[in-house]
């Protein structure tokens, strides 16, 4: 297949983008093309267990430092964040090494803040290894990791020099992260690009989610999407908010799960998308969106074998309590017991307050809506009756897949 190149454009910045199968050759001569005096490899534990051979192959000739961790959130937090940056300095980082994320969203989070702090800036290079990362985070200068309060509170933007990605990596993941990636697609065509639904659709229903002509396309259909919102946006701050999409709770019921089950909890696009149908659900109580357009949202999401309900350990309280703390606090003005909210006026056409895709939303409705998902109305649960019998056991069926657990 070769190497395909995009022009990744956000704002002022820009950067190279680099996708195919059988690449690593490709993306080794990338790397060794920066002529870093030494590379500083950022994964996680389970990445570096499945995939050493390869970082060792891509590092060459040039030194490498490896920074490893236990998988999952814990990662994101200043104490791995300072361990790291000790480590790096340590072992000799200089002003002329490059930092490398390999790995999932995770690892490419902490790497670009600590290509960021390093001396006030050093080269960074995305490798991912997930579809989350590879179509998601690396599309952003988004760099952050949590605070004991909430996620990603504590961050900065700081463009990469290059993204490199091998879709041979994505095809040995188990089918909950090969479900995640595709479903912040899914949330690509529901609020920005409704155009690209019947593309999904005809994957989902070919069983073909680990095809590597479907993960090409998944990056291609990705990089306009997310292009198309933030050409102009360098900050995510305007109409990229958009991206939002489904975050607000999704991003509660991720950090609800994990909690109480670590590295084992729900996968983020997965809370993403049971995100998406409570905004959907608001949005149609609120006259926005019809019957057909939240079966469109059932329909992709149950397709993708994601279970239409709140995880069995998260509770309407404590989605609410986390919500609360959501990072887009402060873009509209404060209102009480409500919360900035990205919704739909119909799919690709985000409800705007001013020139921001935002709208308050009040805490009970969102209440509402939580409830609908935990006990599915019966036009949600006729829905979901009449697509989940052709579309789950297809995406089931993926799951005989070779596993890659954890990033």
């Amino acid at each position: 297949m070769g190497i395909t190149s995009r022009a990744i454009s956000i704002g002022a910045e820009s950067y190279s983008y680099s996708f195919g199968e059988d690449c690593l050759a490709d993306i080794a001569e990338g790397i060794a093309g920066l002529q870093a005096d030494t590379l500083v490899f950022v994964t996680d534990d389970t990445v570096l267990g499945l995939y050493r051979p390869i970082i060792e192959r891509l590092s060459g000739s040039t030194p490498a430092i490896v920074l490893s961790h236990r998988a999952g959130e814990s990662m994101k937090t200043l104490a791995c964040l300072t361990d790291h940056l000790e480590r790096a300095l340590r072992a000799g980082a200089t002003r002329r090494s490059v930092v490398v994320a390999f790995g999932g969203g995770v690892p490419g989070n902490l790497a670009g803040l600590m290509a960021n702090l390093l001396f006030r800036g050093v080269r960074l290079v995305h490798v991912p290894t997930t579809t989350i990362a590879a179509m998601d985070s690396v599309l952003s200068l988004k760099q952050a990791i949590n605070s004991p309060v909430g996620k990603n509170h504590l961050g900065t933007y700081y463009a990469p020099t290059a993204v490199y990605a091998e879709v041979g990596l994505f095809a040995t993941l188990p089918l909950d992260e090969l479900r995640s990636g595709y479903c912040e697609m899914a949330k690509n065509c529901l609020a920005i690009r409704p155009a690209a639904l019947d593309r999904l659709r005809a994957i989902i229903a070919a069983d073909e989610l680990a095809a590597p002509a479907a993960l090409t396309w998944l990056l291609d259909a990705s990089i306009e999407a997310k292009s198309a919102v933030t050409r102009n946006d360098t900050h995510e701050r305007h109409s990229g908010l958009v991206l939002e999409y489904g975050h607000t709770v999704g991003h509660a019921i991720e950090i609800c799960d994990h909690r109480v089950r670590g590295s084992a909890g729900i996968a983020h696009g997965t809370a993403i998308a049971v995100g998406m149908l409570v905004a959907a659900h608001i949005s149609h109580a609120r006259g926005w969106l019809g019957d057909d357009e939240v079966s469109a949202h059932y329909e992709i999401i149950t397709g993708l074998g994601v279970e239409p309900c709140l995880p069995r350990t998260v509770s309407v309280a404590d989605v609410l309590a986390v919500a609360q703390d959501d990072n887009k606090k402060g873009y509209l003005e404060a209102r009480p017991e409500s919360l900035p909210f990205v919704l739909l006026r119909g799919l690709g056409r985000p409800a705007m307050t001013g020139d921001l895709p935002l709208v308050h939303v009040s805490i009970q409705e969102i209440r509402e809506a939580l409830e609908v998902i935990v006990q599915p109305s019966p036009a949600a649960s006729m829905a979901r009756r009449r697509l989940t019998a052709a579309a789950i056991p297809a995406a089931h069926g993926s799951a005989r897949r070779t596993r890659h657990q954890g990033v």
